[in-house]
């Protein structure tokens, strides 16, 4: 069976990155082109088939249009997807360095999507059809430690966000507490906010800079994403005990 030409049509899309999916425009249109790439690719599928068992100039045309139907949905779904992303990222409004560049390498890589949509749009021949997929793929392989990054700064701009919220309600509790400071049950109590805030921060701030200097080339992704899924997991580990301290301290001994 005679095989049509190589072509990549395969969408990562990140959800495991914990997106905040709030309601958007960006959603929306995501969630259309992604709905759209999986008709033209099933319908792509089916004329490829026809060509693979009948390769006909009429089959082989019927194919190349399919391919870039689906090809234009995909990129659209694709800049759709970074620009939720980049919303998510947005949403809790941390300034920070690795969150803001986050999310001005995801605008780029988005609009380099778009841009790719329409070209794909000049698609005419197989030949058009190989190149633009060959120089497609060399494009996006320099885009995987940007989203790598943002990947990782979706999830640290929620957690940066709790920490400044923790550090909102410790200070209103502070005041409430000025009469029974002294006590040794809330000094303890004020001492572990202290230190599970410092030791949060600490852990927020070295997997930043270990996010930052992340190099591709010379580190392996998977343990990449593993060391980081355990660092997150001990932060919101820490983070859980410091609200159930300032809890504990504002129901049990604020004089309501």
């Amino acid at each position: 069976m005679k095989k049509f030409f190589l072509i990549i049509f395969t969408i990562v899309f990140l959800f495991s990155a914990g997106v905040v999916l709030a309601q958007s425009t960006y959603l929306s249109d995501y969630n259309f082109q992604l709905d759209q790439y999986r008709k033209n690719y099933a319908e792509y599928t089916n004329f490829r088939k026809d060509y693979d068992d009948r390769p006909t100039l009429n089959n082989e045309q019927k194919a190349l249009l399919s391919a870039r139907q689906a090809i234009i949905s995909r990129e659209l779904a694709r800049a759709n997807f970074y620009l939720v992303l980049s919303e998510s990222i947005g949403k809790p409004g941390v300034n920070y360095p690795l969150i803001n560049q986050a999310a001005t390498d995801l605008a780029g890589i988005a609009n380099y999507h778009f841009g790719q949509a329409g070209k794909a749009g000049n698609i005419a021949t197989r030949a058009d059809l190989t190149n633009f997929t060959k120089e497609e793929l060399t494009v996006l392989a320099t885009y995987r430690r940007s989203i790598t990054q943002a990947q990782v700064a979706n999830k640290l701009a929620q957690m940066i966000k709790f920490q400044i919220d923790a550090k909102t309600a410790y200070d209103s509790l502070v005041g409430k507490l000025e009469t029974v400071k002294n006590e040794v049950v809330v000094k303890n109590g004020l001492d572990q906010v202290q230190t599970y805030s410092a030791q949060i921060n600490g852990q927020i701030e070295a997997l930043a800079k270990k996010t930052t200097d992340f190099n591709l080339d010379q580190s392996n992704q998977n343990q990449f994403y593993e060391d980081t899924s355990q660092s997150l997991r001990q932060i919101r580990s820490l983070q859980n005990r410091l609200v159930s301290v300032i809890i504990d301290l504002d129901t049990n001994y604020v004089r309501h």
